[in-house]
């Protein structure tokens, strides 16, 4: 017993970040007037000439086609507000859709469409747009799953001994 749960436990270390390495995920910039998208597998593997489809708010046909760098960077210029679609394929089963928000401001390329406070009116430059997201479909960092699979696995396995321990004492009193 004690021999199948080192095992386990090898096991879940060894192919934890592995399976964790498969999942896509994305850090989006928004700097009007361009949204910038890097797309990896972990931070060390970034998902280099991948398939990236982005679809403009209300349409089924593409707006812009194309593939990452190999850095696994993409970029476009959204040209209307609205909710665009994010698509990206690495054409090996991997594949992950996000939606990005586009308000009419970032379009004008305004932090606000409203006149500057009077003390600075001198500043006539429009401020520039700039957010920033992650998606990660995991959500929980991979060290934190690790840990509650050992925790769980430990507790199961002390409640089963401890079964065991209390019945052993019964038959024998």
């Amino acid at each position: 017993m004690v021999r199948s749960t080192l095992m386990l436990i090898v096991a879940l270390f060894v192919l934890g970040p592995a399976a964790s390495a498969h999942s896509i995920h994305f850090e989006m910039k928004k700097h009007a007037p361009v949204v910038s998208v890097k797309a990896y597998f972990s931070q060390a593997s970034p998902l280099a000439s991948a398939s990236v489809n982005i679809y403009a708010p209300g349409e089924d046909q593409p707006y812009q086609t194309g593939r990452t760098d190999r850095r696994g960077f993409f970029a476009f210029v959204p040209s209307v507000a609205g909710e665009w679609i994010f698509e990206i394929d690495d054409e090996q089963g991997h594949r992950h859709q996000a939606n990005i928000i586009i308000d009419k401001n970032f379009i004008k390329g305004m932090a606000a469409e409203e006149e500057p406070p009077e003390d600075e009116a001198d500043k006539t430059a429009a401020t520039p747009v700039a957010e920033e997201e992650t998606d990660s479909p995991a959500g929980i960092p991979l060290f934190y799953k690790i840990l509650f699979g050992l925790a769980l696995i430990f507790g199961i396995t002390g409640i089963y001994y401890g079964v065991r321990a209390k019945q052993s004492a019964e038959k024998t009193e």
